[in-house]
């Protein structure tokens, strides 16, 4: 069991807050985190938040995760993102042999494998193992990895879903993450050239398994979705922060051809009070989901479309609502949300990248829509 009890992860990572920020601007001009603070990240627990007790993890409810995910978001959005980069293939592992959560967290609980959904590799039988191939996409973390996990195609088993696992050491990172914002999450390609793995190493992701044996704890219950709580909280705490920049800023600011500060201009103090709107009821609405379901999960309640849905809903809203939120900022803010290096315009270029995540973006209230009128999914994970 880690030293840190759960109760204990948030205060650590409060108290984390001053050395993260230091680096924060390293990571920006870098485009990625640094190694510093990603080895302060596994001392205060962050790679084991959805890691099973029996692996030595915390497998804290949702909610907990997103508080310490919302918490580190103050001090840098980069290594708030990092809450997912150590937990995706945590919690996806819940439904994996167990011959491969074994040969990459038996030992060290703190292995990070960096995971991107987004462009196949082709994994061809080879022997007891396979042969990888390819180029994936958006792999967040890929520097500071020992391993890469994305979609796979085996030849020959049309209709069936794999994930594959590759190496860092056999692989290449391909030096393209030149964005907006979320400049220090380090999303490269990762180029896959004859990788031999074992066979553990491919999952056939079709084949239904409850939980292995080392995934016992309620969080393991609930919908996979659960994810949202470790970036999501992200784009809820620069919503807060802008709101907060914003009502320093009217204060103080006297726009041009007035006589009046801004606090006292009509159209500031609308878009002030939308804003404030938005991101309370969508923190509130998102906490809220995630607890009821982590409940539901304790008390054995099985899941069915309807609850995913409800779910997924959450989540896309408080990233949405949140992007929202911070748009009402800028425009109340004018020309000092344009400044290059003030606080507004690092927040309005993280969320900006942030809302068009393919996991949240606008088009997910579509699926869900989908899944409540029992039509023709376009994306089919939001029911796992």
């Amino acid at each position: 069991m880690h030293a840190l009890a759960n109760n204990e992860i948030l205060t650590s990572a409060e108290a984390a807050a001053d050395e993260i920020a230091q680096h924060a601007d390293w990571a920006e001009d870098s485009g990625r985190l640094h190694d510093d603070v990603v080895s302060l990240l596994k001392r205060i627990g962050v790679s084991r938040l959805y890691l099973p007790t029996k692996l030595g993890g915390l497998a804290v409810s949702p909610a907990q995760c997103a508080a310490v995910c919302e918490t580190l978001a103050e001090s840098d959005s980069a290594a708030a993102w990092f809450v997912m980069v150590f937990n995706a293939a945590r919690l996806m592992a819940a439904s994996w042999p167990e011959a491969t959560v074994e040969h990459l967290w038996a030992d060290d609980p703190d292995l990070l494998l960096a995971a991107s959904g987004h462009t196949p590799l082709t994994a061809v039988a080879s022997g007891s193992g396979y042969v990888l191939n390819g180029q994936n996409s958006f792999v967040s973390g890929a520097h500071h990895a020992e391993y890469m996990m994305g979609p796979a195609v085996v030849p020959g088993r049309d209709g069936e879903m794999f994930m594959a696992i590759a190496p860092m050491a056999s692989c290449e990172i391909v030096p393209n993450w030149d964005t907006l914002g979320m400049r220090g999450t380090g999303s490269n390609d990762v180029r896959v050239n004859e990788v031999h793995v074992p066979a553990e190493f491919v999952i056939n992701m079709s084949e239904s398994r409850g939980p292995n044996s080392y995934y016992q704890d309620d969080l393991y219950r609930c919908p996979a979705r659960v994810v949202f709580a470790t970036y999501v909280p992200i784009v809820l705490k620069m919503a807060e922060m802008a709101l907060a920049e914003l009502s320093a800023l009217a204060q103080l600011k006297v726009p041009y051809a007035t006589d009046k500060k801004l606090a006292h201009k009509y159209l500031a103090q609308q878009h002030y009070g939308q804003g404030l709107a938005l991101w309370r009821s969508a923190h509130t609405y998102f906490f809220t989901a995630l607890e009821q379901v982590y409940e539901q999960a304790q008390r054995g309640h099985k899941f069915d479309t309807q609850d995913r849905a409800d779910l997924y809903l959450a989540g896309t809203h408080a990233l949405q609502a949140s992007a929202q939120a911070v748009k009402h900022v800028m425009d109340a803010a004018g020309s000092s949300s344009l400044r290059k290096g003030s606080k507004l315009e690092r927040i309005h270029r993280d969320t900006e990248t942030l809302r068009h995540h393919g996991f949240a973006n606008e088009s997910r209230y579509a699926s869900v829509t989908q899944a409540k009128w029992g039509v023709d999914l376009d994306y089919p994970l939001l029911l796992r």
